[in-house]
């Protein structure tokens, strides 16, 4: 039994602290997932939240949860487009506007160590400019280190619909980073 299954079992028998061990890593990508979709700090909260009141009641309904990790990002997927939908008037705000959001994008994990510290705002900026449909994606895979397999369970998508998203969002990437030439040589050479 996984440890996230051994979690799950603690909060079904009443342990206040299981829950909050199974989602304490997912929160930072979460809401970076939510913000690049929904560009706005409280509706991303707002996704977030749904998200962890839902997971919650679901694993309380004893509803079989293979993959927590994936299952828990389809469902914040899930919940931004749902408030995405509901708000179609958002008022987007730049995220160098925003210091609280960037501040939280760039919090520290594995993945984002892997990137030059000192061109992380600059791709994110690159990304978040790019659609929907090829961003997330890319957020998710390199920036979240995710499979094909789980990006496309939390997006609902075939692996081959994924895999032909980062390939073209790579390439608009690409462009983007020969358009801008206040991005330094070593982003253009990171390979993404």
């Amino acid at each position: 039994m996984s440890n996230e299954q051994i979690l799950i079992e603690q909060i079904r028998t009443g342990n206040d602290d299981a829950f909050s061990s199974l989602v304490q890593g997912l929160l930072a990508s979460a809401y970076k997932t939510a913000y690049l979709i929904l560009r706005s700090k409280d509706l991303a909260e707002d996704a977030v939240q749904m998200a962890l009141e839902d997971s919650f009641i679901s694993i309380m309904k004893n509803k079989e949860i293979r993959n927590f990790k994936a299952w828990f990002y389809r469902l914040v997927y899930s919940r931004s487009i749902d408030i995405y939908r509901k708000n179609t008037r958002v008022v987007l705000s730049a995220i160098d506007e925003n210091p609280e959001a960037l501040d939280k994008m760039q919090s520290v994990s594995a993945q984002t160590e892997a990137i030059q510290k000192e061109t992380y705002s600059e791709m994110v900026a690159l990304i978040m400019s790019m659609d929907k449909e090829h961003s997330v994606p890319i957020l998710l895979y390199y920036y979240e280190g995710l499979s094909i397999k789980e990006i496309s369970l939390i997006l609902n998508e075939k692996a081959n619909t994924i895999k032909t998203r980062l390939s073209r969002g790579r390439k608009k990437l690409g462009n983007l980073l020969e358009e801008n030439p206040k991005c330094p040589v070593e982003v253009k050479s990171y390979g993404i």
